[in-house]
């Protein structure tokens, strides 16, 4: 089965479990859970938009993450299982953070190739890529902490809850920085390239 094909079926597959999460959340009258969900389906669907319209073809993988990433958060909020289960809000971190780790990864790694003049060293681009994911998740704990004290939510339990949350960004894009090397130097010299290249191919 192609790539593709396999997107296909594991995108399909996680719009379907969050559709049910959105369902129930509807049932119990629970609005957090149905938004995160509605914004899960369509970050599910993401990769086959970058795969079809900018020639970006990311790993089938990511899809499958991504769907698993998005149901275990909205879940996770319907169920309340982050007050629950201890590990659940650190697993969907970890997760989370090695799914945005490795699209950053490799956009810069595809900009580089599209504009040569900002183009990065192989070997410096997952150390850029930690810095952006570091810089990310602390500004994703002060957009909580302003959520909370405007619009009187809960999304910031407490200063163990933010070092916990900054500490599993950490360890999921160091993972990556030490993982995805290998993958990015296996890609073809024309990943990314195909909009360019396709006048070429037609002369």
């Amino acid at each position: 089965m192609m790539d593709s094909k396999k997107e296909r079926c594991v995108a399909a597959l996680g719009i379907l479990t969050l559709l049910a999460v959105l369902l129930a959340s509807i049932f119990e009258a629970e609005p957090y859970p149905a938004l995160t969900a509605i914004l899960g389906i369509g970050l599910t669907g993401v990769p086959m938009l970058l795969r079809r319209h900018a020639c970006l073809p990311l790993p089938w993988m990511l899809t499958a993450l991504t769907a698993a990433v998005t149901f275990l958060h909205s879940f996770g909020i319907l169920a309340h299982a982050y007050d629950k289960v201890w590990w659940w809000d650190i697993l969907t971190h970890v997760a989370a953070t090695v799914v945005l780790a490795i699209v950053v990864n490799i956009i810069i790694l595809v900009v580089g190739r599209r504009e040569p003049r900002v183009k990065l060293p192989l070997r410096y681009i997952p150390l850029v890529s930690l810095g952006l994911i570091i810089s990310l998740g602390v500004l994703w704990e002060v957009l909580e902490f302003a959520f909370d004290g405007l619009l009187g939510m809960t999304m910031q339990y407490d200063l163990h809850d933010t070092a916990i949350d900054l500490s599993m960004d950490i360890l999921g894009g160091v993972l990556v920085a030490i993982l995805i090397p290998p993958y990015m130097e296996g890609l073809d010299e024309n990943y990314g390239l195909c909009e360019y290249l396709s006048p070429l191919s037609r002369q």
